[in-house]
């Protein structure tokens, strides 16, 4: 029969659109490789975020689910729909059939909004610095800061690299108010607002970030984190898992094994390489103060919840302090 009445099938178009919508649900709050498909199910869990494991569901074997995207392009985990939520899945846990190629595509402001995200205008960066401290030197500089006064030889950041920051490169102070970017450059920052962190977030922090006692990790989250697109947890377990990585390689035994010792260039890009592939070491640019090593920072592109360092490195621009000393404990 003919239709006459065309806004009749507008409004049925939009009704569609809408419960559609609300049936497929949300993207994750961050950045992820799309992906299509389904993913068959032998026995497993799936979690609303694989890295804590938190709200588990348990999956029926047998079944085929639909697949959104991917952690990373390899695919470590797998974001798939489950009676009307969106829950992330081990790989290892059934057969992924995928329909179509995945993709990794700078996020933009528009794309941002659809993934949880809010970008700046200019949209997320593609490049970023990770910033990790060698504690023992900077508190040589700044002995009155309570994390320096506190420093004993047993502590972690005695042996360990410590978080400065994680930097979008080019990027500051995204929607921050004037009072926020005042208290930030001033050293105010006991006056910056308390962060949205959980418990777990919080106690990690307190151990790879000795500054979290001055307030370093609200200035950081003020001038830095609020250009990533990601609200402050996710923010800072992308920082800590990259923080980790160096901290459990070769990168880490080198500096602890030197301690009181000088320590070049070449050996530091050498073991980034070890741990990390060939060419990893030109990612690194090497920060000295008074023949101390105080800092290493590493170039790389944007890193996305769940992906190894490995992947995201890139080469730095920037000239490195030649050779320097692992300082130890104690001024």
């Amino acid at each position: 029969m003919y239709n006459n009445n065309p806004k009749g099938d507008v409004v049925r178009l939009i009704i569609t659109f809408l419960l559609c919508f609300f049936l497929l649900g949300q993207n994750p709050a961050f950045a992820f490789y799309k992906a299509s498909g389904d993913f068959t199910i032998n026995s497993c869990q799936a979690y609303t975020s694989f890295r804590k494991q938190t709200e588990p569901v348990t999956l029926e074997a047998g079944k085929v689910y639909q697949v959104l995207g991917l952690n990373k392009e390899s695919g470590d985990y797998i974001y798939i729909k489950v009676d009307g939520q969106s829950k992330w899945v081990n790989k290892d846990c059934g057969q992924f059939n995928p329909s179509g190629k995945s993709s990794d595509e700078k996020i933009s402001k528009t794309e941002g909004n659809k993934t949880g995200e809010n970008c700046p205008d200019e949209g997320c960066a593609e490049k970023y610095v990770l910033a990790i401290s060698w504690q023992p030197s900077f508190c040589q500089t700044k002995q009155s800061k309570p994390e320096c006064i506190s420093q004993t030889e047993d502590r972690y950041d005695a042996t360990n690299f410590t978080l400065h920051g994680l930097w979008p490169d080019k990027l500051a102070y995204c929607g921050v108010s004037y009072e926020d970017i005042n208290d930030s450059k001033q050293r105010d920052w006991d006056d910056l607002p308390p962060l949205n962190l959980d418990e777990e977030t919080t106690s990690e922090l307190d151990i790879v970030m000795p500054g979290k006692q001055s307030y370093l990790h609200r200035h950081e989250w003020i001038k830095h984190g609020t250009c990533d697109g990601r609200d402050e947890d996710t923010y800072y377990d992308v920082s800590i898992d990259l923080l980790n990585e160096v901290n459990a390689s070769e990168v880490q035994d080198l500096f602890e094994e030197n301690i009181g010792k000088t320590i070049t260039q070449s050996q530091i890009e050498a073991a980034f390489d070890n741990s990390f592939g060939e060419g990893a070491g030109e990612s690194v640019r090497i920060r000295c103060k008074d023949g101390l090593i105080s800092e290493l920072q590493i170039k790389m592109r944007r890193p996305l919840v769940g992906e190894k360092l490995a992947d995201v490195l890139v080469p730095r621009s920037r000239r490195s302090c030649k050779s320097g000393i692992v300082d130890a404990v104690g001024f």
